[in-house]
Parts: structure tokens; C-alpha cells; sequence
């Protein structure tokens, strides 16, 4: 297969961490198979996999420690700002909408107040909670990347290209998701490109 091929078959860097963490678990478990199901595996081939196995296990425990606050993060701590700032814009939507007089423009001041203050906040939070969490995943996903291309390299010198490719699962259009055809409870059901 062509390099251009070989680079079609993987994840896109702009997929997200737990996408990255389903994508490094399904080479995983197929590089397992490979060892457990493979009889036409040398002895020493098979001990090369499974070095190849402990290898990327590691850079998979990795990913998923940073994996995991952030998306704790994202889903518990991230929302609450989000949702302070949703109440915020429909009060001054709210306002927008009164009669003219003095009650109303001091009732739209106060919720243009409280806007600005959930804005505020949101951003600190981005800034003070969320890049810290993201920027350790991002490293995280470029060490699994770059865990994942030396194992690719020895591979295919040791066994071939087509062995290699045939680690990776089919993606989604796009490579930002792996294909789930008919599973609907997956968030990346969508067909094969």
C-alpha cells in the first residue's frame, strides 16, 4: 500500500481525545488478536507483538489518564459556567423584551451585569481549568501518535505493510471517528468513506 494509503487508514489529529482512546484500544485489541489468533506468527514474530502489545498498552493508560479529567471536566465542571451564562442571556433577552420605563432599564442593566460576570467567569475558567487539561491531553494524544507510527515502522520491516494496516479499523469520512455501521448507541455511528 502507498504511503498516501497507509496515512488515509489513520485517526485525524483533530479528532478528539476520546476518540483517540477508541482508535489506540481497537489497534490494541487487534494487535492482541494478532498474537492470540495469528498461527502463521513465528515465535519470535509473536514475541515482537506482544512487546509491540506492552508498548502501546502503556501509551494507552497513558492517553486515558488524561483522557478522563478532562472529560470530567467538560461534562460536570464546564457546563455549570456554560449554563450561568445561558440563565444570564435569557434574562437580558427577557428584558430586552419590556416595556420602556425606568424599572426596565434598570432590570436590563442588572442582567447585562450578571452577563458580563458569567462571560468573565467563563473565560477565567477556560483559561484557568481547561487549557491546563487540554494542553496534557494534547501532548498525550501526540505521544500515543508517535508511539503508534514507531510501532508501525517495526512492523512493517519486520512483518509488512499489509500487516500493519491490517491493525487499524476502518474511519468515518473525514478519519475524525471510526466507523460504527448499525450501532446506535456509538456517537461515531456513520458509514465507511
Amino acid at each position: 500500500m502507498s504511503a498516501e494509503g497507509a496515512a488515509a487508514q489513520r485517526l485525524s489529529r483533530g479528532a478528539s481525545g476520546l476518540r483517540h482512546l477508541r482508535w489506540a484500544r481497537e489497534v490494541l485489541a487487534t494487535l492482541e488478536a494478532h498474537v492470540e489468533h495469528n498461527t502463521a506468527l513465528s515465535g519470535a514474530d509473536r514475541e515482537a507483538l506482544q512487546g509491540e502489545a506492552s508498548a502501546l498498552a502503556a501509551a494507552v493508560q497513558a492517553l486515558s489518564g488524561a483522557v478522563k479529567p478532562y472529560r470530567d471536566f467538560l461534562e460536570r465542571t464546564r457546563v455549570r459556567y456554560r449554563g450561568r451564562v445561558r440563565v444570564a442571556e435569557y434574562l437580558v433577552r427577557e428584558s430586552n423584551a419590556g416595556e420602556a420605563g425606568g424599572a426596565v432599564r434598570a432590570h436590563l442593566g442588572a442582567a447585562r451585569a450578571h452577563l458580563e460576570e458569567a462571560l468573565v467567569e467563563l473565560a477565567w475558567m477556560e483559561q484557568a481549568q481547561r487549557q491546563p487539561l487540554k494542553a496534557a491531553l494534547s501532548d498525550e494524544i501526540d505521544r500515543l501518535r508517535e508511539a503508534l507510527a514507531r510501532m508501525d515502522a517495526h512492523l512493517a520491516g519486520r512483518l509488512s505493510g499489509k500487516f500493519v494496516e491490517s491493525l487499524y479499523p476502518p474511519l468515518t469520512d473525514g478519519a475524525t471517528r471510526i466507523a460504527d455501521d448499525g450501532d446506535p448507541d456509538d456517537d461515531a455511528t456513520s458509514s465507511l468513506r
